[in-house]
């Protein structure tokens, strides 16, 4: 992990306590540079330097999300996210050395919610945790949707345009419902990628978005150049227009 100059943030949840994660890493030098750059964001940490200690703590004091090392003393780190894993769905991140795609496909398969490999830079560290709790934090679900003419039930995963059915696939469908369910809001090609597809840009091009949102405007669009519904945000993202109507002529 590489050092860098610290600077004051905060980690609080809206339940009104710190988020608590518990950093799983063997290496001292490691370890303190994680461990002190988030508390200094806000956060409380947990350190273990062994699995068998990860064990004890995670019974004893359960965690937001875990920071998991795979080459723990004791108890090898996939070893912890199996056994976490048939327990409870606490967010695990695996940071490790442990490049190779079939160490990243193995920690996937058994759980973890995100990989990163050493060397990783403490922002990027903090981005993925975010990341990974706004997946894990339960959100108010809206099944229905109208919007001038455009309606979406989630229910029934079905959506039509004046009356008019419309087509979409699996994944345009989630992508068109999730923009819809936060009318007004912009949001970035890299949190869509987390949202939609729980994924991240170094795993899948953000050109993926960019696609699936030309071909939800070519099916639901009067004039899929001049969109109403999903507009583009230049060197942001997309947002789903609040009143649709009033774009009518928009260039």
């Amino acid at each position: 992990m590489m050092p860098i100059e610290e600077a004051q943030g905060t980690a609080t949840p809206v339940t009104g306590r710190p988020t608590h994660l518990l950093v799983a890493e063997d290496d001292p030098a490691n370890r303190y540079a994680a461990v002190h750059y988030l508390r200094r964001r806000g956060y409380r940490v947990t350190e273990c330097a062994d699995g068998p200690d990860v064990l004890r703590q995670l019974v004893q004091d359960p965690a937001d999300a875990v920071l998991l090392d795979l080459g723990l003393p004791g108890v090898d780190g996939l070893d912890i996210l199996t056994t976490l894993r048939r327990e409870q769905t606490t967010p695990v991140i695996i940071c490790t050395a442990r490049a190779a795609e079939r160490d990243r496909i193995t920690g996937l398969d058994l759980g973890a919610d995100d990989y990163l490999v050493k060397p990783f830079s403490l922002p990027e560290l903090e981005s993925r945790i975010r990341a990974v709790l706004r997946r894990s934090r339960p959100v108010e679900r809206i099944d229905h949707i109208s919007a001038d003419g455009l309606v979406i039930d989630r229910n029934e995963r079905t959506v039509t345009v004046d009356g008019a059915p419309v087509e979409l696939t699996r994944k345009e469908f989630d992508l068109l419902a999730f923009l819809a369910t936060r009318p007004g809001h912009v949001h970035t090609r890299e949190s869509i990628l987390e949202q939609v597809w729980g994924s991240t840009e170094a795993w899948q091009n953000g050109s993926t978005v960019t696609e699936h949102v030309r071909r939800i405007r070519l099916k639901v669009e009067a004039d899929p150049n001049h969109p109403r519904y999903i507009t583009t945000v230049r060197g942001v993202g997309y947002r789903f227009e609040r009143d649709p109507a009033a774009m009518r002529g928009v260039a």
